[in-house]
């Protein structure tokens, strides 16, 4: 941690978030108590997570993706008094995003899960690698994926 007091109000969070990106932020807002949610580009999702560990928020509770059709969207889900969610849209035809494994170690698996399943590449990952579905798994198939029917793996 740098010395710099975690905000201990929702609106602090926004206020800090707000000097700290400025107009990379699409949007921000509280969504309801201790509840922040942010979204960025994908090309902004490191700092936006960074500027958060830097004012204190040192716990990670998941990162997840998500299929939402025409895009991917990351979010990681960090906090303590106040739980703040940074989603980044990642686009589909170019699915990869910066690895925040140095920044918060408990994302490695999470981050793992997000390539297998739905094949979100994490640039800068240590060890992307399988976790849930066996070596035989064919390539480019993921079953998180809205496209994705069962038994499409089997060609």
């Amino acid at each position: 941690m740098s010395g710099i007091e975690e905000p201990v109000s929702e609106e602090e969070v926004l206020q800090r978030l707000k000097e700290a990106l400025g107009e990379a932020l699409l949007d921000a807002r509280i969504a309801g108590k201790r509840r922040v949610f942010v979204t960025v580009d994908r090309e902004h999702y490191r700092t936006a997570v960074v500027a958060l560990k830097e004012m204190g928020f040192d716990f990670l509770s998941a990162v997840t993706g998500v299929d939402a059709g025409d895009r991917f969207e990351v979010i990681a889900h960090v906090g303590r008094r106040v739980s703040v969610a940074v989603k980044a849209l990642v686009p589909k035809d170019d699915a990869r995003i910066a690895s925040i494994v140095d920044v918060y170690p408990a994302a490695f698996f999470y981050e793992r899960e997000a390539w297998e399943m739905l094949g979100i590449h994490f640039e800068g990952h240590p060890k992307l690698e399988r976790t849930f579905l066996p070596e035989s798994w064919p390539p480019g198939v993921y079953p998180l994926r809205k496209e994705y029917r069962q038994g499409s793996e089997r060609g």
